[in-house]
C-alpha cells in the first residue's frame, strides 16, 4: 500500500503519522522537542517516522510533507525560535537521505490551512482565514485555492503583532509581542508570573472555570485575541475564519470575546468555526503537502 509519512513541527512537540491516498491517518506518535535541538534531535524524529512504518505491514513509502513552524523558503526555515538549530539544517535534504523519497515543507499553519482548504472547512470558500493558536500563535490566508505565503514566507506570522502603537516588545527587541501575550506558552508563562506558582495552559484554563480571578486572567487574554483577529478580518474580509491549534481545546472560554469583537467592528463579520480537523490540523496539513507532490491530490 502506498502511504505518506506526515511530520508536523511544533514548539513543544513533533507529531508524525502515516496517511493513505485519501489523507486519512492509519498510524500516529510523537516525539517531544529537545533543547539540544540540532541534528540529534532530528535523528530521534526519523526514528519516530521509521517506527511508523514498520507498524504498517507492507507500507511503501512514496513521498514526506513537513509542516515546520516558522518562515519556511525552500528547504530552510528561519523565524523559528522554538525549535532551536532547525534553522542551520536543510531539512529536506536530510529526510530525504534518511527515507530515500521526496520531502516537501511547508510553514506548519499554512499547511493547516491547506488542509482546511482541501477537505476541511475552507473548503468551497473564496476567502478565509485558518488562525492556529497553541504554543504559538499564526495564521494561514487563503484565497480560492491558494494559501498565501508573502514575500518571504512569512505571511500570516501574527506573533509580532504589536498591541498598541506604544508597544517596545517588537521584533527587533527580540519580542513577538502578540504571542508572548496570548499564545498558550505566552499564557502559562504570565499566570505563573501573575499567580506566584507554577502554571500549564490547561491548568489556566481549568481554573478560570471556577474561579474568578483565573477568569479574569483568561478573559483578558481573550478580548486581546478577538481585537486582533477582528483587525485580521478588516484587512483580509474573509468568508470564514476557522480556529484551530492546542488552545481550541478551551474554544468555548474565548468564542464569545472572539464574536463580540467581530461583531462590533468588523463591517462584514465573518463566520467563526472549529478546525475540521481541530488540534491535528497541523498534521493534516502536512499529510496533504506530501500527497500533492504524489500526484495524489489535484
Amino acid at each position: 500500500m502506498d502511504v505518506v509519512l506526515a511530520f508536523d513541527f511544533g514548539g513543544t512537540k513533533v507529531a508524525a503519522a502515516l496517511a493513505d491516498y485519501q489523507g486519512q491517518l492509519l498510524v500516529q506518535d510523537q516525539v517531544e522537542s529537545l533543547k539540544s535541538g540540532g541534528m540529534e534531535f532530528l535523528k530521534t524524529v526519523i526514528s519516530c517516522g521509521q517506527g511508523l512504518l514498520a507498524r504498517v505491514d507492507g507500507a511503501n513509502l512514496v513521498s514526506i510533507g513537513i509542516g515546520m513552524c516558522g518562515a519556511v523558503t525552500g528547504d530552510h526555515v528561519e523565524l523559528a525560535p522554538n525549535l532551536y538549530g532547525m534553522e542551520k539544517l536543510n531539512l529536506c535534504a536530510i529526510m530525504t537521505d534518511a527515507f530515500h523519497v521526496p520531502a516537501h515543507m511547508e510553514n506548519d499553519v499554512k499547511a493547516a490551512a491547506l488542509a482546511e482548504l482541501h477537505r476541511g472547512e475552507l473548503k468551497g470558500t473564496d476567502y478565509g482565514l485558518y488562525v492556529n493558536f497553541g504554543t504559538g500563535v499564526s495564521v494561514g490566508l487563503t484565497c480560492g485555492d491558494h494559501v498565501m505565503r508573502g514575500h518571504n514566507g512569512a505571511s500570516g506570522e501574527i506573533a509580532y503583532l504589536m498591541q498598541n502603537r506604544n508597544d517596545k516588545s517588537a521584533y527587533q527587541s527580540g519580542h513577538a509581542s502578540f504571542e508572548e501575550f496570548a499564545s498558550g506558552s505566552g499564557i502559562a508563562r504570565r499566570a505563573s508570573d501573575h499567580f506566584g506558582k507554577p502554571l500549564s495552559t490547561k491548568m489556566v484554563f481549568e481554573l478560570a472555570r471556577n474561579d474568578e480571578d483565573y477568569r479574569a486572567f483568561i478573559d483578558e487574554a481573550a478580548s486581546e485575541i478577538g481585537y486582533q483577529i477582528a483587525n485580521l478580518a478588516i484587512i483580509w474580509n474573509p468568508q470564514k475564519i476557522v480556529m484551530g491549534g492546542g488552545m481550541t481545546a478551551s474554544f468555548s472560554m474565548i468564542q464569545e470575546a472572539i464574536e463580540e469583537r467581530l461583531n462590533q467592528c468588523v463591517p462584514y463579520p465573518p463566520k467563526l468555526v472549529l478546525s475540521h480537523f481541530q488540534q491535528n490540523a497541523g498534521l493534516y496539513g502536512a499529510a496533504e503537502l506530501a500527497l500533492i507532490a504524489t500526484g495524489a491530490k489535484d
